[in-house]
């Protein structure tokens, strides 16, 4: 039997245990965040990207779900109105929201993330027809498709360069694709993950023929937004951090590469 060599007696024990105990509690009290904690984010539909139809809700989503992950935080994703998003965030109901641009007006109501990915404006044209592009004189003489519900400013910089480009206006993306598959068109400029998905979606039969101009026409910081709070914070914090770890694993890129592959589609046609 082991016996030991200075009493030890009930009060000093009972002291101990509740010293520790209150040190947990207060420990705890003080976290801002604890083991296992849930992250509500609101979103809206904009696939790849992001939709309640895809694998892990979209590119984007599965990129800050995996993050989250890294620091030990679980993620609920809700969809709603764009329109409501950042008012559910700024008021506390949610605590962050995906895919957003900083800036100074923003960053007065919302706490912005590192930098979650670069989105990338390019040329798609048809593969009969190339477009090849360095500079401005590049785009002389083409004719381009357009959104009568978007904005040019390449196109503006383009003419104010001295190029020759005249751009046709419609209402959807798809009608621009189509326009660009039967050569109507010279080439048609938006966001490459949105165009190959519209692709992969509406045009499986003719996506081949569609390649796009790897230089980028404009470039987008893409963040999350968090609630201005002391929870805001340490999200934010807890973010960052997941994100570096993943970034450092290659894993962002590796998903962002599955965009090409049909990985997002909707889940019942892939």
């Amino acid at each position: 039997m082991l016996r030991l060599s200075w009493p030890i007696r009930q009060n000093d024990v009972m002291v101990s245990v509740r010293k520790i105990l209150l040190g947990l509690v207060s420990l705890a009290c003080c976290s801002p965040l604890v083991a296992q904690e849930t992250v509500r984010i609101a979103v809206g539909e904009w696939p790849p990207y992001l939709s309640r139809t895809a694998q892990h809700y979209g590119v984007a989503a599965h990129i800050v779900e995996e993050a989250f992950q890294a620091s030990g935080m679980d993620v609920e994703i809700d969809f709603l109105p764009w329109a409501r998003v950042l008012v559910y965030v700024e008021s506390g109901q949610y605590d962050a929201s995906i895919l957003w641009v900083k800036t100074e007006e923003r960053q007065a109501s919302f706490l912005f993330s590192d930098v979650v990915l670069e989105g990338e404006a390019v040329f798609f044209y048809h593969k009969d027809n190339p477009l090849i592009w360095q500079e401005f004189r590049d785009l002389d003489n083409k004719r381009f498709g357009g959104l009568r519900s978007a904005s040019y400013p390449w196109f503006d910089a383009a003419r104010a360069a001295g190029a020759a480009v005249e751009m046709e206006l419609v209402s959807t993306e798809q009608q621009n694709f189509s326009k660009l598959l039967s050569q109507r068109i010279d080439a048609y400029a938006m966001d490459k993950l949105v165009g190959l998905h519209i692709l992969q979606q509406d045009f499986a039969d003719r996506q081949n023929d569609i390649s796009y101009d790897p230089t980028p026409i404009e470039t987008w910081p893409y963040r999350l937004i968090f609630t201005r709070s002391p929870r805001g914070e340490a999200l934010t914090e807890a973010f960052n951090q997941g994100l570096q770890a993943i970034q450092e694993r290659q894993k962002v890129q590796v998903h962002l590469n599955n965009v090409a592959n049909g990985v997002y589609l909707p889940i019942a046609e892939q």
